[in-house]
């Protein structure tokens, strides 16, 4: 809880230090699409599961017309379509700083952008064999989970890109395309444990997502535009 309230406090002052831009500094974004799993596949089909089983959330601050920060959570779920019953569930917190792209390079056009963003993410991962076993079944490779926790802990490296269209100066359209890479995990994306011997692997896998940004504050326009407004 005191980090938080100190994350709260270091935004005030930030906004405090920055109140003489005129423009609005964050904004809050959903998005809604696909997860796409890379790697490790020697268990799965990649293509069974390619659903549309991404949920994300963000809160975001710029500094300045170029550089911010976000916070996200993110939902994936890794369904095998033709076995529901199969599969994993992702729960993941991050944070990423944002650059855009399209200011500094001096881009496009007053409505487009591309932003980058880059950061560090913890996954909770709840594995489908770990809830079998829970309820009685039977764990991969006859085994038993190493404890009693219903999930895996990911460490998290997150990469992506996230073309905007600007809606109004209240709301922008996005079409977000991210890499993920699970520094170390255990259990494939069937929720089965990978190896016998417990071993861990790095993994990879791919969010598209269509979303909206919502612009909050008392200026007419954001921070992502307001450097291309000054041209046009």
């Amino acid at each position: 809880m005191k980090k938080i309230y100190l994350l709260i406090f270091l935004l005030f002052f930030v906004e405090l230090l920055f109140s003489q831009r005129k423009y609005n500094r964050f904004s809050i974004e959903a998005g809604y699409g696909f997860n796409i799993p890379i790697t490790p596949k020697d268990d799965i089909t990649a293509s069974d599961y390619i659903l549309p089983n991404h949920i994300d959330l963000g809160v975001r601050y710029m500094f300045d017309e170029y550089f911010g920060f976000k916070l996200h959570y993110a939902n994936d779920r890794f369904r095998d379509k033709k076995n529901k019953n199969i599969g994993n569930g992702y729960h993941r917190l991050g944070i990423e700083a944002v650059y855009n792209l399209s200011n500094r390079l001096d881009l496009l056009n007053n409505n487009f952008n591309i932003l980058f963003h880059a950061g560090i993410g913890v996954t909770y991962a709840f594995p489908e064999s770990i809830r079998r076993f829970k309820n009685g079944g039977e764990f991969t490779f006859e085994l038993t989970p190493y404890n009693t926790k219903r999930y895996e802990r990911i460490g998290n490296l997150i990469f992506g890109l996230t073309p905007q269209f600007r809606l109004s100066d209240d709301m922008a359209l996005t079409f977000d395309m991210v890499y993920i890479i699970n520094t170390q995990q255990q259990y494939s994306y069937s929720g089965e444990l990978l190896y016998i011997n417990r071993k861990k692997v790095q993994g990879n896998f791919v969010n598209f997502t269509v979303g909206l940004q919502f612009y909050l504050g008392k200026e007419r326009r954001h921070a992502d535009w307001y450097y291309n407004s000054r041209k046009y």
